[in-house]
């Protein structure tokens, strides 16, 4: 890992990363183009150019300094947008309309990224701006947040009865954005911890919020160009007011395993490491299992035709959106985890405890302050 290096020093790493990103890019999406001449340039009004005649395609540093390596990717695809066109017109003049539209779907440009020209700084600040939340949702958390808070209660009973109207409400709202449509209604957030792994409790925990959260988890890894070095990442994918709720309730979930293992770690006699994975393991799913059986009470009735017509296509729009960063996704295995029997069923007891009403109505540093009203 690379550090305390000046920028020149690390815009000469810069450069030999764009190889390996348009390189990957054009194997992911199946496209075939020559690799160009990058430049990094100190221009503050333009974000990214490309240069058919030259064949240079040009990123400014202020880019790579001011926004996460995500969106210099979406820049980065979007100049290839344009040098596919290139190609394809025999270096023939600009594609403007259809065809530069076209190239942004084939390469998987996000759509708020699809705007044709240079990119501008504009473009940028105005494609993370379609990430805030929308009004609707703002008063759909803030309904939660009320909700939750009744589950502050020392009275089991309450605490649960107050997790599942939250849960009930979450999903009534994410029924009745159904058949909206719009690209940009969907979302991408990014966990990186800096770490080269990811636990397995937290894949477990990832498992719980794609079954329960109305969202699509991909474990992947990002490039840091502050540390010239790549990290493994948890990204989450759906629409904005899903994402936010799963990001908070990941961050949430973490931080509660932790503080419960310390308050109990004393009356296990094994091995540190076995015993804490047993233990998160075990509250995990005894968590899972209180949600599976909320989720259950809920949907005894028989849904609609119509509106499971409706959910096939909202699942088909945001396995769309997931494609389009990840083309070429594949499942994979999670290898088994030695655990203790004892302390993973006791695990399982405290999870089914556990309810979210910290998580939402907290005010906590380092959780991002996305359900802020």
């Amino acid at each position: 890992m690379t550090v305390n290096l000046r920028i020149d020093q690390l815009q000469a790493l810069w450069l030999q990363q764009l190889y390996h990103e348009h390189e990957d890019i054009c194997l992911s999406h199946n496209v075939l183009l020559q690799t160009p001449i990058f430049e990094i340039s100190d221009s503050q009004k333009i974000y990214g150019c490309w240069h058919a005649v030259t064949g240079i395609l040009s990123l400014s540093r202020h880019l790579i300094l001011q926004h996460p390596w995500t969106v210099t990717l979406e820049v980065l695809k979007h100049e290839m947008a344009h040098q596919l066109c290139s190609a394809s017109l025999r270096g023939g003049g600009a594609a403007h309309g259809e065809v530069f539209q076209q190239a942004c779907e084939r390469l998987g440009v996000l759509p708020e990224f699809r705007r044709p020209g240079v990119v501008v700084p504009e473009m940028v600040h105005k494609a993370a701006a379609r990430s805030e939340l929308s009004e609707g949702g703002r008063r759909c958390l803030a309904k939660i947040e009320k909700l939750l808070a009744l589950g502050r209660s020392a009275n089991e009973h309450e605490a649960a009865l107050a997790m599942e109207k939250a849960n009930e409400l979450l999903e009534k709202y994410h029924l009745q954005g159904l058949g909206e449509g719009g690209e940009h209604r969907y979302a991408c957030a990014v966990i990186d911890r800096k770490k080269k792994k990811i636990a397995g409790y937290q894949r477990h925990i990832c498992s719980v919020l794609q079954e329960f959260f109305f969202v699509r988890i991909v474990l992947s890894q990002l490039y840091d160009p502050f540390r010239n070095d790549s990290f493994k990442t948890i990204e989450l994918f759906g629409t904005r007011e899903n994402v936010a709720i799963a990001e908070y309730c990941y961050h949430f979930l973490e931080n509660r395993l932790a503080i419960l293992w310390t308050a109990n770690r004393d009356r296990f006699p094994g091995r540190v490491q076995t015993e804490k994975n047993s233990y998160f393991l075990g509250l995990l799913r005894g968590f899972h299992l209180k949600l599976h059986e909320q989720k259950k009470s809920r949907t005894e009735k028989t849904i609609q035709p119509q509106v499971g017509a409706l959910i096939v296509a909202e699942e088909q729009r945001l396995a769309w959106f997931v494609g389009m960063r990840f083309p070429r996704l594949r499942r994979g295995s999670a290898r088994g985890s030695k655990v203790y029997g004892a302390t993973y069923n006791e695990g399982i007891e405290a999870g089914r405890q556990i309810t979210l009403n910290d998580a939402v109505t907290g005010r906590k540093p380092g959780f991002g302050g996305l359900l802020e009203p």
